[in-house]
């Protein structure tokens, strides 16, 4: 909730003050910036990291380049369509999805029940905008 002070003149010419909240009704679906590339490393089980570049596009689809570090021909590219919903966005290619949390500047990958990744390599999993 955000606090803010109305003020007015009342018909006799006196200012009225009154406090009021206002829900903060901020979120990335009403946000301007949360399309534009971002990029990370996510962890691997088999190689060093995947170079991750996802674009969000104001037309709702995207394209995720994923390169699997030090491994040959092993860069794929999806594209799709997006959705967002308060700050989940879910990335949608045929029948796979994906989902993020929009943060500031950020995107944070989620597992398969929306549900940040916990543990050691958490941190590995977010993707930052490139400005």
């Amino acid at each position: 909730m955000l606090h803010a002070t109305v003020t007015k003149k009342s018909t006799d010419n006196t200012t009225i003050a009154a406090d009021t909240e206002v829900a903060d009704m901020h979120n990335a679906e009403n946000a301007l910036d949360y399309d534009g590339t971002y990029t990370g490393t996510f962890p691997a089980a088999d190689c060093p990291g995947i170079n991750i570049t996802l674009t969000l596009n104001k037309d709702k689809t995207f394209t995720l380049v994923s390169e699997y570090i030090d491994r040959k021909d092993a860069t794929f590219t999806d594209k799709g369509n997006y959705t967002i919903e308060g700050n989940l966005i879910t990335l949608q290619n045929g029948t796979e999805k994906n989902y993020y949390k929009v943060g500031e500047n950020t995107l944070t990958a989620l597992d398969r029940d929306k549900q940040e990744i916990t543990g050691e390599l958490a941190e590995h999993y977010i993707l930052h905008k490139q400005q």
